[in-house]
């Protein structure tokens, strides 16, 4: 079974009882235990997971109650059965853990920050005894023996081969490692120009990538944190690794903190992924705003759009981690040429062309789900725009609906097509391979180059 919900309510800026929902992993669907945390800074992001960690007999400051009311943490494993509910009494000063929460079910946490022992001077006959099982956000202090582990792993040859391979996922040049010895034992890893590297002198990027592909390969079952695991990687390695924790979260359950773009992916969410946006109102109240429901906005989103990839791209995947005030336009050339406008740079407007008239209602109910209270969008002049408008006032009454009185941002000449044969058809279907002609050959070309 697997955590469904969780609810939080008088905890620093907690007030009102607030709902966090968790992804449930599914063999064969790729992210879809995948649980998402985003939201801009300072909007509670970090007080949401330690909630989720809290444990028995933390102390409980009169500072963290929300106007002296009892705290209260409630983990379910469905809507019915309470697996772990704690309520902070008045006259306490600490929580007590229900005890019935057996240990497995708890949270792991990992803060992507260079909080690990990179020597090896501990011995560990089975990898991952040194892990701890759960342990609080705000212990910084809590490393993890990282050294030791590595260790483990080199002893057991099955288990290195294993580990290399799930490292080369997201660091292709990271051939192997070894213990070695100076002052005491540390981890040296090998890249595959033959350079020997002291983890302990490695970039936190690196550092960031070994310690989460470890605590994935133990493969434990408790649910799994990750606290802003981009931290020092390239938007590719961020990739990369998104996609080995993809991988892993069709067996568990993996929630991830993140204000990289390039950490979400869409397609997961069409697999069941679930993201939870965290906003603070007026500097002082937190609420979570939840997106369960992928065929609200399937036709942003869908991949089978092969006309327009990009449709949600990085630059669209902003929206969840923005403050508010977004304008949404027809197209890409409308938010390029208002741009130009500086009196809307003043106002700190997130500009994005949604492809087309008909897609601002699924773009509105993409912000409002979010829980966005400044949406504004402008459509262009036309008969079916009126009509469009009239709908979008009807359903969103708190967004500003705006029409042009011009048909379009820009003059366009009447463009008339070019009869052209390709390789698809006009539908976007691949040809039979006696109408494909060179194109086996030169897609074989770009293969064999980039090998």
């Amino acid at each position: 079974m697997f955590f469904n919900k969780f609810t939080i309510k008088n905890y620093k800026c907690f007030q009102d009882e607030q709902t966090f929902y968790f992804a449930s992993p599914k063999e064969g669907e790729a992210g879809s235990g995948i649980t998402y945390i985003v939201g801009g800074n300072n909007s509670g992001k970090t007080t949401l997971i330690e909630g989720l960690s809290i444990r028995d007999n933390r102390n409980i400051k009169g500072s963290e109650r929300v106007n002296g009311a009892d705290p209260e943490f409630c983990l379910y494993e469905n809507d019915i059965s309470v697996r772990k509910c704690v309520l902070i009494r008045t006259e306490s000063s600490t929580i007590k853990e229900d005890p019935k929460l057996a240990q497995l079910n708890t949270f792991e946490i990992i803060s992507s920050r260079r909080h690990w022992i990179s020597t090896a001077n501990s011995f560990y006959p089975n990898v991952g005894d040194s892990l701890s099982t759960t342990f609080e956000l705000r212990d910084r202090q809590n490393n993890l023996d990282v050294g030791s582990e590595l260790r483990a792993i080199e002893a057991n040859n099955l288990k290195y081969k294993k580990f290399i391979e799930l490292v080369q996922k997201v660091i292709p040049e990271f051939t192997k490692f070894a213990v070695a010895y100076e002052d005491n034992h540390y981890i040296e890893y090998i890249s595959n120009s033959g350079i020997k590297h002291k983890t302990e002198l490695l970039g936190d990027g690196v550092i960031t990538a070994i310690r989460i592909l470890l605590q994935l390969f133990v493969e434990k079952q408790n649910p799994i944190i990750i606290d802003e695991p981009e931290l020092s990687l390239h938007p590719s390695a961020q990739r990369k690794l998104l996609k080995v924790l993809a991988e892993y979260s069709q067996k568990r359950q993996i929630i991830i903190s993140t204000h990289s773009p390039y950490m979400v992916n869409w397609e997961y969410l069409k697999n069941g992924a679930i993201i939870n946006r965290v906003a603070k109102e007026e500097d002082k109240r937190s609420e979570i705003f939840s997106l369960k429901d992928f065929k609200k906005y399937e036709q942003l989103i869908n991949s089978n759009n092969w006309q327009m990839p990009f449709a949600m791209d990085e630059v669209a995947k902003e929206i969840f981690f923005l403050g508010n005030n977004i304008l949404f336009l027809e197209g890409q050339e409308d938010v390029g040429l208002l741009k130009k406008e500086s009196v809307l740079e003043n106002i700190n407007v997130f500009g994005y062309g949604v492809r087309g008239k008909d897609n601002f209602k699924f773009a509105l109910t993409l912000a409002k789900d979010l829980g966005y209270k400044k949406v504004s969008c402008i459509l262009d002049f036309g008969d079916e725009e009126t009509k469009i408008k009239s709908d979008l006032e009807t359903n969103f009454p708190d967004y500003k609906i705006i029409q042009w009185n011009k048909n379009d941002i820009r003059d366009k000449k009447v463009y008339t097509s070019i009869e052209k044969i390709g390789y698809f058809d006009k539908n976007g279907n691949k040809k039979q391979s006696s109408d494909l002609g060179d194109f086996e050959e030169k897609i074989n070309q770009v293969v064999n180059y980039f090998k």
